[in-house]
């Protein structure tokens, strides 16, 4: 699966819309060219997974020639659990928002998924929780706000009233006035940030949902586990394993450990090694490649080697330097001097 695939429940959602306004999908010249495959996605279960940009596609298309520069936030007034497929209805019968957030990262490949899907976090600064994931490229702007719209959307119909946001960060630049996004999201939005991310009061982690059902929930979350049991692993864990690392060490200036990180995959440390083995791969590889990756953006800084070993985990200077020549055949003065840092 090299590219995104996102749930059918999408194209539902689109659909939705379209109709709201009173057209006929089939009627619409625009697509014409279309029309078979957006057919026979609408006919798949709500559920199943199909590429995003074809998505993306047909959502520019719709924004462009009905003339609705707001279109995302339309789609997402639509939004009910079962467009997110099991994922949603596990966010709508949760106990809470804390169960909520857990289920929601650790079966994101159920709503969004492929080669270049990203793993959600959850992190906390202070009294500040936040859900995170990095930014990759700007062809799935669209589909990243409508996610965001959506998911925002749901969350105030399980806590209607109490859950409130306190920033959201998009990693694209605005597609239409700020205005706009702050009276949907009713909070502060800011662009332009290496990541996106929902800020709220870590006080909402205990926020209760009335249409909490423990029992559901069971089932529920047999019937995510045997779907995420399904998908390919290993490409995808080692994929992941990358991008948790390369976070880690932007956010912490350390190394992380290779227990964090398999318990952010929902799996134990010898299953995580094992899954690797069989990529040709190893967490010492891993870490690695994303510290002489990191590196290479620290010696862009103007901060002293000294300073970039500490934040990479090496011991001094030199295990750097003796890294980083085997690594790249450069020494670091070398390379910084190439960079015309001073």
């Amino acid at each position: 699966m090299h590219e995104l695939h996102i749930p059918n429940g999408y194209f539902q959602l689109w659909q939705m819309y379209v109709a709201e306004r009173g057209l006929n999908v089939q009627q619409l010249d625009f697509l014409a060219p279309y029309r078979q495959q957006l057919q026979q996605l609408l006919q798949l279960p709500i559920d199943s997974q199909s590429p995003a940009s074809f998505f993306v596609s047909i959502m520019e298309l719709t924004r462009q020639h009905l003339d609705c520069p707001q279109l995302v936030f339309e789609m997402a007034k639509f939004i009910r659990a079962e467009h997110f497929g099991v994922v949603g209805y596990m966010a709508t019968r949760s106990n809470s928002v804390a169960e909520a957030l857990q289920y929601i990262v650790r079966f994101s490949r159920l709503v969004i998924d492929g080669a270049e899907a990203q793993p959600l976090q959850i992190q906390q600064f202070d009294r500040v929780i936040a859900l995170t994931w990095p930014r990759v490229s700007d062809k799935y702007m669209l589909l990243n706000e409508l996610t965001s719209a959506c998911m925002a959307h749901l969350a105030k119909q399980i806590f209607p009233a109490s859950l409130q946001l306190l920033h959201i960060q998009f990693a694209h630049a605005p597609q239409i006035a700020k205005f706009h996004y702050e009276k949907f999201f009713g909070c502060q939005v800011s662009f332009s940030h290496d990541r996106y991310a929902f800020e709220f009061s870590s006080e909402s982690l205990d926020l209760k949902s009335e249409l909490a059902d423990p029992s559901l929930m069971q089932l529920l979350l047999k019937q995510a586990e045997e779907a995420i049991a399904s998908k390919p692993q290993a490409e995808n864990v080692q994929l992941q394993l990358h991008m948790r690392v390369a976070e880690y060490l932007r956010m912490h200036a350390q190394p992380p450990k290779i227990e964090q990180l398999a318990d952010e995959l929902y799996m134990s440390v010898r299953t995580l090694q094992r899954q690797l083995s069989e990529r040709q791969s190893s967490f010492k590889k891993v870490l690695e490649e994303e510290r002489m990756k990191r590196c290479e953006q620290l010696l862009q800084q103007k901060i002293t080697l000294t300073e970039i070993a500490e934040q990479l985990g090496y011991s001094d200077q030199s295990a750097l330097a003796r890294a980083y020549k085997a690594s790249t055949g450069q020494t670091l003065l070398q390379r910084r001097k190439a960079l015309k840092v001073e």
